[in-house]
């Protein structure tokens, strides 16, 4: 993200319009993700993909081969779960157990709650 406000505000004004569906799906943004860490220069910075969900992801079965990819480029993966409350839901929970795999290890290093 710029941090420029009238750029942030047409993405999210854009995202509005285009809304497709309901649902979290990663996997795609994963590949993205490796595909421009691979050709980007190794000058000694570490490579770390962040990914933030408030849901249960709807792609979970084609995220072992976008896992495989980042670790083939050395991307650190850390996952982050927002919760809605202040306590957990199943939500949560399906969220989480689904985002761990993708994480780098340890998990506990590179996954919040």
């Amino acid at each position: 993200l710029s941090g420029d406000f009238g750029e942030l505000s047409a993405d999210l004004d854009w995202h509005e319009a285009n809304f497709m569906e309901k649902g979290t799906y990663v996997n795609l943004g994963l590949q993205m993700a490796a595909s421009i860490l691979q050709s980007s220069p190794t000058d000694g910075r570490r490579r770390a993909v962040y990914i933030i969900t408030d849901g249960q992801l709807q792609d979970q079965s084609y995220l072992e081969d976008a896992k495989a990819k980042l670790d083939t480029v050395g991307a650190e993966v850390f996952g982050i779960v927002v919760r809605r409350f202040t306590s957990h839901t199943k939500v949560d929970t399906d969220a989480e157990e689904a985002l761990k795999p993708v994480t780098s290890a340890p998990h506990s290093a590179h996954f919040v709650n």
